[in-house]
């Protein structure tokens, strides 16, 4: 007991350090947490960080779990083709975020989304905390969220999503898309450049207004299909399924656990591949659904949305233990396999640990069984942290903190307290209590 209080003091104490300045929260309708103030940089909300904030404030303080969601949802698109899009960005006027107004022409928020695990918070912290009068405020709102995935982002109808900028994958700079904008990175300098890239990416959305079926057709367009942002769609469609049931809505829950489970068959059944008996999973890129042949971790979150039968799901274990295998690092889980090419354990996601993709990786493992191995997993996550901080990401030869562009990442990276829910819930499922 005096260890998991221990882990809720120190989360709490970076969580609490990492709320925006009084004279901002005066301005807002709900209180949230910045992912970062150190760095002067993360002082705005981002979609998938508050969702793991959320996670986690529901061990010790669920009503900052519920207003962190309800913040995510303020700047939620209600007008137009994009009506029910969640930004990635959003409180951009209140903090002054006029670089980001200025990229996105945008006052309040960006005009890109994340990877959708929203209905998974919520659904997690109600479970906790119990309190149907905002779930059933949040539940319109998460609804319009995936039937606009479906408008807009499945214009082949395979049900398969498609992401329009890398900012969408949260994997912002992974060599995962370095094809797509035509520049694969070495060097800072080169680094540098696909930065600037994905800065000018945005006018081109915009200028053909965000549409993904234009998009996939135009040369200096992003089009890309991910497996793991389609894994947690599957997981987040099937966690707004059970808040549907929650809320007596039961037609339109069992309406949305079908739509889960073809995604789930749509990720299973186009981005698995077999050569020699060993599994892969690949991103489609472009029109054509290129199956892309980088080796990335975000093909372990597969399991967390339980798109694998149990003999796959064996396989691809397998590979995350093997001692000569490619994510065989003193830390795991680096984010591309350290036989890439392009592999860099230090610099921001081209090789790094991050804290959030452990998390699904764990969960992922927990929900085949496979809870020796969540527990490796556990372990190294604990050991970064203990060693290092909560850094934004970690590098995974060293532990220490990672870089991009030679400079330190945060070392109190709000996201990076989601090792309190792999603690705490590690204890509820040793004891058979388990809240999820």
């Amino acid at each position: 007991m005096h260890i998991q209080q221990m882990w809720i003091e120190r989360c709490a104490c970076v969580l609490g350090k990492n709320l925006p300045e009084q004279n901002v929260l005066e301005k807002l309708h709900y209180r949230y947490t910045c992912p970062a103030r150190e760095k002067g940089t993360y002082l705005p909300q981002w979609l998938w960080d508050s969702c793991f904030h959320a996670i986690v404030y529901r061990w010790f303080d669920p009503d900052m779990a519920w207003e962190e969601l309800q913040s995510l949802l303020m700047h939620q698109f209600e007008e137009g083709p994009d009506t029910g899009m969640v930004p990635h960005m959003s409180h951009l006027a209140e903090n002054g975020a006029l670089s980001a107004q200025q990229l996105f022409q945008n006052k309040n928020s960006s005009t890109i989304t994340q990877p959708p695990l929203i209905s998974i918070a919520a659904l997690a912290v109600h479970k906790k905390a119990p309190n149907k009068n905002i779930l059933a405020k949040l539940y319109p709102k998460l609804l319009a969220y995936h039937d606009w995935f479906d408008r807009r982002r499945d214009d082949d109808h395979d049900g398969l999503a498609a992401i329009i900028h890398p900012w969408e994958s949260g994997w912002d700079a992974s060599q995962r898309w370095d094809s797509l904008m035509g520049l694969h990175a070495c060097t800072k300098e080169e680094l540098f450049e696909l930065e600037q890239k994905r800065k000018n990416l945005v006018s081109i959305l915009a200028a053909h207004k965000y549409d993904a079926k234009t998009l996939a057709h135009v040369p200096e367009g992003f089009y890309a299909e991910p497996a793991d942002f389609n894994a947690i769609r599957a997981a987040d469609l099937m966690a707004l399924a059970e808040i549907a049931g929650e809320l007596g809505k039961i037609a339109e829950s069992r309406e949305l656990e079908m739509r889960a489970k073809a995604v789930q068959q749509a990720v299973h059944d186009k981005m698995i591949s077999f050569k020699d008996g060993e599994l892969f999973v690949h991103d489609l890129l472009g029109a054509s659904e290129e199956k892309s042949a980088v080796d990335h971790a975000g093909k372990f979150v597969l399991l967390f949305c339980q798109c694998l039968s149990a003999s796959e799901a064996e396989s691809i274990s397998l590979q995350l233990f093997r001692s000569a295998d490619c994510y065989a690092t003193p830390f795991r889980v680096p984010s591309t396999s350290r036989f890439d090419a392009l592999f860099n354990p230090k610099e921001y996601w081209r090789g790094n640990v991050w804290l959030p993709v452990n998390w699904l990786i764990w969960r992922g493992l927990l929900s085949y069984g496979y809870k020796e191995k969540a527990h490796t997993i556990l372990e190294d996550s604990i050991s970064l942290v203990q060693n290092s901080g909560f850094c934004e990401f970690f590098d995974p030869i060293t532990g220490k903190a990672g870089e991009k562009y030679g400079q330190s990442c945060p070392r109190n990276q709000s996201w990076s307290t989601i090792v309190l829910d792999m603690v705490l819930d590690s204890e509820q499922i040793i004891e058979g209590k388990a809240d999820e």
